[in-house]
């Protein structure tokens, strides 16, 4: 199991710094986590934020960050949860999958 981050990159000092707001748990071996599916899952982000995964090469302070417990958690497993399609509510007199527009299907 690996662990991704998404972290905002702060270049306006020197040395930059690199500042966790999310961290995935549990990330299954091939899976990557992708700024696409943190939006799916509502997450919102601005300039400046990227994705990895956090190994031996990532930048020092993130993983003291990290470790310091700096940004929210989440396990990949509720993340990708929250990514799912909410489910289609019916509308009253309109079956869930139903056209709302007459003649089309």
């Amino acid at each position: 199991m690996a662990t991704w981050c998404l972290y905002h990159l702060i270049t306006m000092r020197s040395p930059f710094q690199h500042v966790p707001r999310l961290v995935v748990t549990d990330v299954p071996g091939r899976k990557p986590v992708t700024k696409d599916l943190l939006a799916r899952a509502g997450y919102t982000f601005g300039e400046d934020h990227y994705v990895t995964k956090v190994t031996r090469e990532s930048p020092p302070d993130l993983v003291a960050r990290i470790r310091a417990g700096q940004g929210g958690r989440i396990s990949y497993q509720v993340l990708i949860q929250q990514a799912e399609p909410a489910p289609v509510v019916g509308h009253e007199g309109f079956a869930t999958g139903e056209s709302l527009v007459e003649g089309s299907q």
